[in-house]
């Protein structure tokens, strides 16, 4: 009869207090994963997804013999687009990198015309062969990735060698808070313009495995500074991807 009477008794009070306090530190730790892992998981998603476009836009160019270009811009509505583009060198040239009018878009931009089997002339756009849209943003919310300035605090420099001769400064945007993340692509690219408002920038990667920075003044090698989206996060650390020139190669730090 003892034993009957153990296996009916209900809860005590004191376990469900236990079992109250349990569920809230979890509840209390998922929320917190919410709010700072998917910060880190997103950045570290995006420089992923970056990086293997780079090395496919130069196993692209090597294979087919054409030039190939990583355009990476922010659009209207605060996202941050990157493209893998074919152009040939053909008419008409592109005057000055640092000056596009991206009022249409990219593909249009770099229109080109070749001469066809019966000598008519045609104006083709800029094939796209592959793309990626981020999310900009500075919430949980929001959806995307931030970045972070090159003068930050936060960012140690140089860079190992080789990648060292790269210039490790933004001069043209230069936020208010620097060890903060901040949405302007411009401000954590070393080598992305901005003369309509409207920041981007463009690498090539030539037939012989070759890369060329073609906006900004950043000659020895790209950088963008990536940072997760939000502000909130603690002792975040950026992810660096950096592409050396004329090597082409593409690095994480």
């Amino acid at each position: 009869m003892p034993a009957r009477s153990r296996l009916r008794r209900g809860f005590t009070l004191i376990e469900v207090m236990t079992a109250v306090v349990i569920l809230i530190i979890l509840a209390a730790l998922a929320v917190t994963f919410m709010v700072y892992g998917m910060g880190k998981a997103r950045m570290n998603n995006a420089v992923f997804d970056v990086t293997a476009m780079i090395n496919s836009a130069q196993l692209r160019a090597i294979s087919r013999g054409s030039p190939h270009y990583i355009f990476i811009h922010q659009t209207p509505d605060n996202r941050v687009r990157i493209l893998l583009m074919e152009r040939p060198d053909a008419p008409p040239v592109i005057p000055n990198w640092n000056t596009l009018d991206l009022t249409q878009e990219p593909d249009v931009v770099l229109a080109f015309t070749r001469i066809l089997p019966d000598n008519s002339v045609e104006t083709r756009n800029a094939p796209i062969h592959d793309q990626l849209v981020l999310g900009a943003g500075s919430g949980m919310d929001s959806g995307g990735l931030a970045f972070l300035d090159l003068d930050s605090t936060r960012i140690t420099k140089p860079l190992p060698a080789p990648f060292s001769a790269i210039a490790m400064s933004t001069p043209t945007v230069t936020p208010s808070e620097l060890n903060k993340p901040t949405q302007n692509l411009a401000a954590g690219c070393n080598f992305c313009v901005s003369p309509s408002g409207r920041p981007y920038g463009v690498l090539r990667f030539n037939a012989d495995g070759t890369m060329q920075v073609m906006t900004g003044d950043a000659v020895s090698g790209a950088v963008i500074a990536f940072a997760p989206n939000t502000d909130d996060e603690k002792g975040f650390t950026p992810k660096l991807l950096s592409v050396s020139a004329p090597a082409g190669a593409a690095v994480v730090f």
